[in-house]
């Protein structure tokens, strides 16, 4: 007969099952309202995984299926007193740049800017940061007052950027230098955004060690349950072995 189980031991696992249940209603309560303030949800809404990566420059291993990345262009609306919300996004979803309402200051005479984004190789804008990598392509943001001189911002914009692989924190190349900026990632979409006041160049990137450290911490998770798995096999096998022995 089994003997019964401690009360300690039951009040703990109800205690256990009803801070899981709160955190689930908790859940589903705020993800509307949470969801609503991210900007990044405009790239990637699905449940299913991200569309694979399109680079400006491909690793060589991923070069053969590559497709290369799209712009994008879009409209802001001006009035005597500001501007208009806008969001405008890349054809293929990989990068946007949200535009607050009165984002843009006024222009007489002017009733529209025009923002484009441009994919770009990192790489042939500057070196990163000491201790950084660029995870993903540069996207160049330029907006102007229907191509009467650049716009002037007097609130900042959002960047949303989709990365491919460890990004940490959105860089933006302004004025002859790399600035990290305040970062916000969702990491199950791949996706990582922050403020800025002026808009630039915009990439991902992670620190120079990120992507070796998490291969080797995969690698040695593998390898401790391969290790589990072969002297699970081994201890049955020896058992077995000692059943069958006369």
């Amino acid at each position: 007969m089994t003997p019964p189980r401690p009360r300690a031991t039951r009040r703990k696992r109800r205690t256990a099952a009803a801070w899981g249940l709160a955190a689930v209603l908790l859940y589903l309560f705020a993800a509307p309202v949470v969801w609503r303030a991210v900007p990044a949800r405009l790239l990637y809404e699905g449940e299913a995984p991200p569309a694979p990566y399109r680079w400006v420059h491909p690793p060589p291993e991923l070069a053969r299926d590559n497709q290369p990345p799209t712009g994008g262009t879009g409209q802001i609306g001006l009035n005597p007193t500001g501007s208009g919300s806008a969001s405008i996004l890349t054809d293929d979803a990989q990068a946007g740049v949200i535009f607050p309402h009165d984002a843009v200051a006024p222009k007489a005479g002017v009733t529209t800017a025009v923002v484009r984004i441009t994919p770009v190789d990192p790489a042939t804008v500057a070196a990163p940061p000491a201790g950084l990598v660029f995870d993903g392509n540069g996207y160049r943001v330029e907006a102007a007052y229907q191509s009467d001189g650049p716009i002037a911002l007097r609130r900042p914009v959002t960047p949303v950027l989709r990365y491919p692989r460890h990004a940490t924190v959105l860089l933006r190349w302004s004025d002859g230098e790399w600035t990290a900026l305040d970062t916000k990632r969702v990491q199950a979409a791949l996706q990582i955004f922050a403020a800025s006041d002026r808009l630039g160049v915009f990439v991902a990137a992670r620190p120079t060690a990120g992507g070796a450290s998490s291969w080797l911490l995969y690698g040695a998770a593998a390898a401790v349950v391969l290790a589990a798995a072969g002297a699970a096999v081994a201890l049955r096998r020896k058992r077995q072995a000692r059943r069958a022995a006369p």
